[in-house]
This record gives structure tokens, C-alpha cells and sequence, in this order.
């Protein structure tokens, strides 16, 4: 029995429209990698594998949310399941299958976007003025007791 198949869609909550897809790409370029991995893939029983094989794939599935806050309102911007696939093949003796096995992680990625506020960027433009200004003191402080001696 030759058990090879072809996933045509596969996916886990509801479907996310490629309009906020892009959104999210913008914001966080690495999210959306394990998105529809298994999509369009084929697992083909070539005959030099013999017959009666089983066919396994491994899923570990977890939930990612990424949320952005603009003043004191949040707003959920995507909520997806990505998952991690692997696949073997395996000889058996009994009736050849195509397994899925699915591992559902107990936590959960939340991304948030804090946007800073202007007081903040004020203050860590301060702090590298004075950072410089301490340091050229220091170094202007070590010249000048180098030349003395």
C-alpha cells in the first residue's frame, strides 16, 4: 500500500488576512517563519523505500500574539499558531499509515510594542552628552597629569 501524500493547507486558528500579515512582517521581520511550513509539500513513497511504509509527522504548535499599545488602549494587532514540523518515513509490518503527532506547548510568545515617549528620548540623548562630556574629562584629566611629570 503506498501511503504518499501531498499537503495542500495546513494551518492552525483562524486565518490571518495578508494585509496584517505584512503589517507584522514590517514590525517584526522574523515572526511568521514557521507560518505555513508544511503548504505545498510532498511525502512520496519512492518504490527503493519499499512497500508498507508509515508515513510520521511531528508538530509542536505555539500560540504567538503580538500586541501593540498606543496610549493607554491595547490593541491586538495578530494572533497565530506556528508550529515546527519533522517527518520521517518507517518501515512496518502492519497497515501502513499517515501519522500526525501533534504537541501543544503549554506557553505562549506575546510581542509587545512599547512605543517610547518624547521625555524618553530626551532623556537618553542627555545621558550620552554627559557620558561623552565625563569621558573627555577623564582623558583631558589623564593628558594633562602626563605632561606635568
Amino acid at each position: 500500500m503506498n501511503l504518499s501524500h501531498v499537503i495542500s493547507h495546513f494551518s492552525f486558528g483562524m486565518k490571518v488576512l495578508p494585509r496584517v500579515m505584512s503589517d507584522v512582517k514590517r514590525l517584526l521581520p522574523y515572526i511568521g517563519r514557521s507560518h505555513d511550513k508544511l503548504n505545498g509539500r510532498s511525502f512520496i513513497n519512492h518504490r527503493d523505500v519499499g512497500a508498507n511504509v508509515t508515513i510520521e509527522h511531528y508538530l509542536q504548535v505555539v500560540k504567538t500574539e503580538v500586541v501593540t499599545r498606543r496610549s493607554s488602549s491595547e490593541r491586538k494587532l495578530i494572533e497565530e499558531y506556528e508550529y515546527t514540523a519533522h517527518s520521517s518515513l518507517s518501515q512496518t509490518v502492519y497497515m501502513p499509515t499517515a501519522k500526525f503527532h501533534f504537541e501543544l506547548s503549554p506557553m505562549q510568545v506575546q510581542i509587545t510594542e512599547n512605543p517610547k515617549s518624547f521625555s524618553h528620548f530626551i532623556t537618553n540623548v542627555c545621558a550620552i552628552i554627559g557620558g561623552v562630556f565625563t569621558v573627555a574629562g577623564i582623558l583631558d584629566s589623564i593628558l594633562h597629569k602626563t605632561q606635568l611629570e
